[in-house]
């Protein structure tokens, strides 16, 4: 049985999940053959689908799965991991050992130390000398202080090496996850009519992937003091722990929410019934509502300081675009441009895909993918609520004039370069309106 080395090549993700492609080829004699592909994680069984390409005549005649049972997870990077896990183990022991062997040896010393009625006696009755009285005492204190001192240093290494196996556990629990080591293998049968190469694609999805959007919002006033410019970074935030490294791979975002595809929201009942005209209230209670509602009611503004706030905001300067300077010796460094991804429209949904090929470990880490960079008209006005606080609030009204739709997500917000805070947007269609706050403007006073 033929076994083929497919690496991954594309992986598009969804918001829960992610479609893998493998691509490899193979040299193969004329005839039916069973090909398997080894090593690939517990993905969704029913979604693995297989094509290729052969000589004239070739033909795929079945799709299976089978599973490999393993004691320890077979990728390279998890297998070295645990040989250092294990080396570190045996180290531990050794450790021990020693540490036991020099407690015994302590301990001998001290019964020979107890043993200082027989060394008198003997000196009483002039079977021993003085002199090996003292020999052996003073070997006896040397000894003693010599594996006091390498109990310490045992101490300190069995310490250190116990740190060191739990932070390798630790890494090899995120690499390898909660899930079994055994992993699937497909095995597809093919039908070649000559000799030739068949190159096969097999993908599938799997769970433990899922991409999020996030922005920087930079937002710069123009010379009218009412509008501005916003420059809105829209990011893909990436992360997967699917048990495989995506190493090379040509990534693409897709909007496309395959879990909720098929299912068609299920409408509730309303039931009539006749209607039952409400008990009147009390006047007294009916004017203590209207009282209530009043209160609520928020009082005019009065601002102040205009002439300021026009110098503020009329003469900002775009950070990004500042003029050059004439330099006679050398051209002034140009800004380097973001890269971006293309955009591709796929029925309802859209699909982002990166130029380049990336590597996004399995870790669960998020990873950044810039999907694009637009400059959007906004109108600033300001907001206040004075029976709240005597404060007014910087408001930009935002208008996505793409053709993308902005999901909801975090954002991050500059205003002339200088970092205000963070905020979440709700989903926004093209052409509509994006609100947001650039924190309070202290050159205005409410009264």
């Amino acid at each position: 049985m033929p076994e083929l080395d497919a690496p991954i090549r594309d992986v598009t993700v969804y918001s829960d999940r992610a479609l893998i492609t493998r691509q490899g080829k193979l040299e193969l004699e004329a005839g039916e053959h069973e090909i398997r592909v080894n090593n690939l994680p517990q993905f969704i069984q029913e979604s693995l689908r297989a094509a290729g390409s052969g000589p004239q005549g070739t033909r795929i005649l079945n799709v299976d799965i089978t599973t490999a049972f393993y004691s320890r997870p077979p990728e390279t990077e998890l297998l070295t991991l645990q040989t250092e896990l294990d080396l570190l183990i045996q180290k531990q022991q050794l450790l021990k050992a020693r540490q036991d062997a020099l407690n015994d040896r302590r301990n001998w010393l001290r019964a020979l130390g107890e043993q200082s009625r027989d060394f008198a006696r003997g000196l009483a009755q002039g079977q021993m000398k003085p002199q090996d009285c003292a020999d052996f005492f003073s070997f006896t204190s040397d000894q003693a202080l010599k594996d006091a001192q390498a109990a310490q240093d045992l101490e300190i290494q069995l310490k250190q090496v116990k740190q060191d196996i739990e932070a390798k556990k630790r890494e090899l629990t995120w690499k390898q996850g909660t899930g079994p080591s055994d992993r699937l293998a497909a095995l597809i049968t093919v039908e070649l009519a000559e000799a030739g190469t068949f190159e096969l694609e097999i993908s599938y999805l799997i769970m433990n992937a899922s991409w999020y959007p996030q922005y920087d919002v930079r937002v710069q006033s123009g010379e009218d003091e009412e509008k501005g410019e916003v420059e809105l970074t829209y990011i893909g935030m990436v992360q997967q722990k699917t048990g495989e490294n995506w190493e090379h791979v040509q990534l693409s975002l897709s909007t496309a929410r395959p879990s909720l595809a098929s299912i068609l929201p299920e409408l509730q009942p309303w039931y009539l019934s006749n209607y039952q005209p409400p008990i009147p209230r009390r006047p007294a209670m009916a004017a203590m509502q209207r009282a209530h509602l009043s209160r609520g009611v928020a009082k005019k503004a009065q601002s102040e300081g205009a002439d300021e706030d026009e110098e503020q905001f009329g003469g900002a300067e775009n950070y990004l675009y500042a003029p050059a300077m004439a330099m006679p010796a050398a051209p002034l460094p140009v800004a380097a441009e973001i890269a971006t991804t293309t955009v591709e429209k796929a029925g309802a949904a859209f699909v982002f895909r990166a130029g380049r090929s990336v590597d996004i470990p399995s870790d669960n880490s998020p990873h950044k993918t810039t999907i694009a960079r637009d400059g959007l008209p906004c109108a600033f006005d300001y907001v206040t609520a004075p029976a709240i606080e005597e404060n007014a609030h910087l408001r930009a009204t935002i208008t996505n004039t793409t053709e993308r739709v902005l999901l909801a997500g975090k954002t991050n917000i500059f205003l002339s370069g200088e970092y205000v805070g963070t905020s979440a947007i709700n989903q926004i269609a093209p052409t509509e309106e994006l609100k947001l706050f650039l924190g309070i403007d202290d050159n205005i006073k409410v009264k």
